[in-house]
């Protein structure tokens, strides 16, 4: 039984039941003289005809049950049967009803519920005529009644077995249709068929939209026109060769979009012999552009993985260079009067500041710090200020070598973004910088800002000379650069850091000879909180006793002066397990230790102090900066962390906050 149809089936059921008991109210109320008066029948009426109405409050499904189908079925036969004992119709044509259930139960399309149902029959009646002891003709309405149920139930097995065998048939003509057209639509492929005269006759959906053209200009279109000149008699006879190894020859070629865009496809084919002897030609179309983009991310991926892991080794040693130059150039500026000395010593503090930041940027580069806090930024406001921050370069500049540079802007309303301001704003005055550099002879520079789905888009756009397929494979690599004597290779690729740290993405396109495009991807922050910048504070403490642990002499030395500048007493120790026997031995106000030193490393040395003493300040100076492991930083207990090369100001800064709160929670 097909459930789609249990209404029709219900109302069937209902319908032959509604007859079944009109009848059988006449005969119960009129037969051989039977008046109203009669209580006994008059209720079995109203009771029969309260199941019908009932029965319209039955969901139709219950009705599809076998089951519950027998279970009416046998209350109709009792029913029948009961006003043939009240009425004591024995003998008249009230048992014709049971034909009608007969026919009711043949509904059910089963012969075991058929036989059954004619055994229930003949068995009530039967016993009617043998109580009553009527004639031996009566009897004979036993067997007939049998005989028709035996009828109807060989009836109904041929009409099943014959529909059975109707449907199988039809089920196995529509799979064979559908099978190849599944085959065809479902592939991941496009395909289509071409005719002699290499005109496509019949494509897929995937077709269709690999090509983006309409259904009715695509049939009877020749193939070499979306495949960009491709696809001429000699291509698709070398297409349906078959290599040496037996596996079918492919080829890569470039489909042309109706709006132009190419999209990198392998190209298969194979022949279809029709039965009218005609031959034709079906076409595969893998599209690989996806798949090509992302094998050359990965490898971009891989590359500026590798690269990073070595710049960040280098910017670890650097730091600890810069750290004893910068410390030592700030004692001096601080004890030194001597005005020509100091400018001298401030333009060093400003170069190792400047390099400190160089450094800062290759370590940003190299690893997108988990903890660093991201904001919700205002895009537009962003991108206007740093048009405005880099005017002198794109108009002033510009226009004091003769050229002229076309400043484009072009807002859509976007939601606020996830990053940091300041940040953001340096990779966009890095992409207006290359822009600049990008039109020797002038141009036009377009930024434009969208939102697609749940990403927000900055584009910045140039007219200039544009990049070689090469030089952009390589544009965020860092040191990359084309000009060597100008450019220190670091802007893009530590723009990428950024933005990869933001969540985000850059994608870049350029053509020779007509320009290049980037375009910062974004992800939508609703519910961030702003960014405020909190201005620094320089406070003085108290004298304290400080260890430092640092397996760097110039290091030691520079810190220990600094510190002695305020009349902290410092005491050194060259590595960890020197500082924990000193620190046992006599007594400390904070402990400074650096990261990574041999034997005994920042961390165990955090952990054995926090072990006996839990309140106790540690701080850790470390070259390594904000790569620092947030997880690490509270497993341990540490209570600060200072980059290498530190300040002056910083580290007295924040001595001076630790002894304060050391004393107001002691």
């Amino acid at each position: 039984m097909d459930l789609e149809n249990s209404k029709e089936y219900k109302k069937t059921i209902l319908r032959l039941r509604w007859v079944t008991f009109i009848i059988a109210s006449y005969l119960i109320l009129f037969g051989r003289g039977i008046t109203f008066s009669q209580l006994l029948p008059s209720l079995l009426i109203l009771f029969y005809l309260s199941s019908n109405v009932i029965a319209y409050l039955i969901p139709a499904s219950y009705f599809m049950k076998l089951s519950f189908f027998y279970i009416v079925l046998l209350f109709d036969t009792l029913m029948i049967s009961l006003g043939i004992y009240m009425t004591s119709q024995f003998d008249t044509e009230f048992y014709l009803l049971y034909f009608l259930i007969i026919v009711f139960a043949s509904i059910a399309r089963s012969f075991k519920l058929l036989m059954i149902n004619a055994l229930v029959i003949c068995g009530i009646y039967g016993w009617f005529i043998w109580n009553k002891g009527l004639e031996d003709g009566i009897l004979l309405r036993i067997p007939f009644i049998f005989i028709i149920s035996l009828f109807y139930g060989f009836l109904i097995q041929s009409f099943e077995e014959r529909a059975k065998r109707i449907k199988m048939e039809l089920k196995e003509v529509e799979e064979s249709e559908q099978r190849y057209r599944q085959i065809v639509e479902s592939t991941h492929d496009s395909v289509a068929i071409l005719d002699e005269k290499k005109q496509i006759q019949f494509f897929n959906k995937r077709l269709l939209h690999l090509t983006q053209y309409p259904p009715e200009e695509l049939k009877g279109m020749e193939l070499k026109k979306i495949m960009n000149g491709f696809g001429g008699d000699e291509i698709i006879k070398d297409l349906l060769q078959v290599s040496a190894s037996g596996e079918p020859i492919v080829h890569e070629a470039d489909v042309l979009r109706k709006n132009g865009e190419k999209r990198k496809v392998e190209v298969g084919a194979a022949k279809i012999f029709l039965p009218t002897g005609r031959i034709h030609t079906i076409i595969y179309l893998k599209d690989i552009t996806d798949k090509n983009q992302m094998e050359e991310r990965f490898i971009q991926s891989e590359k500026l993985r590798a690269l990073g892991e070595l710049a960040s080794g280098v910017a670890h040693d650097f730091n600890n260079s810069l750290a004893a130059i910068l410390g030592n150039t700030q004692l001096l500026l601080y004890t030194i009067k001597d005005e020509e000395i100091k400018e001298t010593l401030q333009i060093i503090e400003k170069v190792t500041k400047d390099s400190a930041q160089t450094v800062r940027r290759l370590q940003d580069f190299t690893r997108k710090r988990t903890h660093q806090e991201i904001f919700k930024l205002d895009i537009k406001s962003i991108v206007k200020d740093t048009i405005e921050i880099t005017k002198p370069k794109w108009k002033d500049d510009a226009q004091g070598r003769g050229i002229h540079i076309e400043m484009v802007s072009n807002f859509e309303e976007i939601p606020p973004a996830a990053g940091n301001a300041s940040e953001l704003r340096e990779v966009l005055t890095n992409m207006i910088f290359n822009t600049v550099e990008a039109m020797p002879e002038g141009g036009k520079i377009t930024i434009r800002t969208f939102r697609r789905k749940e990403k927000v888009y900055i584009q910045i756009s140039d007219t200039g000379i544009g990049m070689a397929e090469e030089v952009e494979k390589k544009v965020f690599e860092p040191f990359f650069t084309t000009k060597p004597f100008t450019n220190t290779g670091l802007g893009l690729s530590m723009s990428y850091g950024i933005i990869r740290r933001f969540g985000g993405e850059i994608e870049v396109e350029s053509k020779v000879g007509y320009g290049t495009t980037f375009t910062i991807i974004l992800p939508i922050e609703l519910e961030g909180k702003e960014e405020v910048a909190v201005p620094s504070m320089i406070k003085k403490g108290r004298e304290a006793r400080i260890l430092i642990i640092d397996d760097e002499g110039s290091v030691r030395s520079v810190l220990s002066r600094i510190l002695s500048q305020v009349n902290h007493k410092v005491t050194v120790a060259e590595n960890g397990m020197e500082g924990i026997r000193l620190f046992r031995e006599k007594e400390f106000d904070i402990v400074l230790t650096d990261l990574g030193m041999p034997g005994m490393s920042g961390w165990e040395v955090c952990k054995a102090i926090k072990g006996g003493s839990p309140n106790f300040p540690v701080g850790m100076i470390t070259g390594w900066g904000m790569e620092v492991d947030r997880a690490k930083i509270e497993e341990s207990g540490l209570d600060f962390v200072i980059s290498k090369p530190f300040d002056f100001n910083q580290i007295l800064n924040i001595m001076a906050e630790t002894l304060e709160s050391k004393k107001r929670y002691s």
